[in-house]
């Protein structure tokens, strides 16, 4: 090993320095490259309820992540021990779920409860149940536990504790990195980027398991935010969407186009900020029956003129509200042709002779992901489930299919008591995306 001065110790790394905000190229100086790598992850904070050895723990990453620029491998540290606390924290979380009880179901025989004061006591009670085929009890379900981070996971979920579809496969994916880290088999190196952005997943980890989203998350999103909105359409195709504050002046572009009058919808959705990343790029595909935009749209009225759509607003004065998108349940239909998804409220209100066919009974963040599932199913060499589970090759959850009757009895496993809604059908006549609506 070659002793460095001290100097020498506080010298910027030049490859740290490689990295700018503009990506890859022209090296920064310290003092730029010291605070641009410290923003990163400046607002990683965690919720005030996270156990005190989390909290530490990741604080400590913190601290360190700042002396990447000074020494480059320091990068790769905190990414691996960012993939080591995750499991450091589904323990302590555990332990707070716990109370101190842990209980067990081994049929025929009764429950059992145990006490543990640590999760070592956890471990140690883990492997002996197991060894007897025991589950741990998990609210009205019994689970596989042997207390490792993969029993870990499968308690986090179980417990309502995680959630997200499309999240759940970037939990595979730390999990496996976890396991390389803990058990390497050769040297790798990480990239400022790559540390970052493990620290920030673990934080919105951390933070939903103590029970707070993340605005503007990547993994764990908190509710977005809907607003009333208008959308709009024509004979020649021409489609928009303004907030529902702009009928309250005349539209220069309908006065020019009074040949060819536009139709309204008042809808609550998420509106359109340009260069949001929660911009909904199907919103101009809305239809009141079936799911085919991004993001949950609602339908309050339409069609008509602005002016009708004037004065139903002036005199109903609807709210916006906050929606989460994650886990959302969708029932879609096979009959001759496979139809968009349809929440099950809406599909509970169909007539009878409009649910013919093969139903299927899907849990995902995004109708398209839903949809695809059930397109994929029937080719087995894809991989996709067709038993009531997670599905191994996509980010949903199979919960049924059969008849109509079969997949909301399955829905409703999963949601409770479905109240039907009775929706008039009004859709934007143009869609790329879904084309085979009826």
């Amino acid at each position: 090993m070659e002793i460095q001065t001290l100097e020498e110790l506080r010298a910027a790394d030049d490859l740290s320095l490689a990295f700018n905000p503009y990506g890859l190229g022209g090296r920064m100086r310290p003092e730029d490259a010291a605070e641009f790598q410290q923003q990163q992850i400046a607002d990683c904070d965690l919720a005030e309820g996270v156990a005190a050895g989390t909290r530490d723990s990741f604080e400590r990453l913190r601290t360190v992540f700042a002396y990447g620029v000074l020494c480059y491998d320091v990068y790769t540290v905190v990414g691996d021990l960012a993939l080591l606390i995750y499991e450091q924290a589904l323990r302590d979380r555990f332990m707070e779920w716990s109370a101190g009880t842990v209980t067990f179901r081994l049929p025929p025989a009764p429950d059992v409860s145990y006490t543990v004061t640590s999760y070592d006591d956890v471990k140690k009670r883990a492997d002996r149940m197991t060894r007897q085929r025991a589950k741990l009890v998990v609210a009205d379900q019994a689970i596989e536990f042997n207390g490792m981070l993969h029993g870990l996971r499968l308690w986090a979920r179980t417990a309502g504790l995680l959630r997200g579809r499309r999240s759940r496969a970037v939990e595979d994916a730390l999990a496996k990195l976890r396991n390389y880290v803990a058990h390497p088999s050769g040297h790798h190196v990480d990239t400022p980027v790559g540390a970052a952005r493990t620290v920030r997943d673990l934080a919105e980890l951390i933070n939903q398991l103590w029970g707070q989203a993340t605005p503007d998350g990547r993994l764990y999103p908190a509710p977005l935010r809907r607003e009333i909105v208008v959308l709009s359409w024509n004979g020649s195709g021409r489609t928009r969407m303004e907030p529902a504050s702009a009928l309250t002046v005349p539209d220069p572009v309908e006065d020019q186009e009074s040949d060819d009058e536009y139709q309204h919808v008042v809808v609550r959705a998420i509106p359109f900020i340009p260069g949001s990343r929660w911009n909904d790029p199907h919103w101009a595909e809305f239809d009141s029956r079936y799911e085919t935009t991004r993001f949950p749209t609602e339908y309050l009225w339409g069609p008509g003129t602005r002016e009708e759509a004037r004065a139903w607003l002036e005199q109903e004065r609807p709210d916006g509200d906050s929606v989460d998108f994650t886990d959302r349940v969708f029932l879609v239909q096979d009959h001759g042709r496979l139809l968009p998804p349809m929440r099950p409220a809406v599909a509970a209100g169909l007539p009878d002779d409009e649910r013919a066919g093969v139903w299927h009974a899907v849990r995902a963040d995004f109708p398209d992901d839903a949809f695809a599932h059930v397109r994929s199913s029937g080719d087995r060499s894809a991989g996709h489930t067709r038993r009531p589970g997670d599905c191994p090759a996509c980010s949903t959850e199979f919960l049924g299919s059969g008849t109509y009757d079969e997949a909301h009895r399955a829905a409703a496993v999963a949601l409770g008591p479905i109240r039907a809604v009775h929706l008039p059908s009004v859709r934007l006549p143009s869609s790329t995306f879904w084309p085979n609506r009826p």
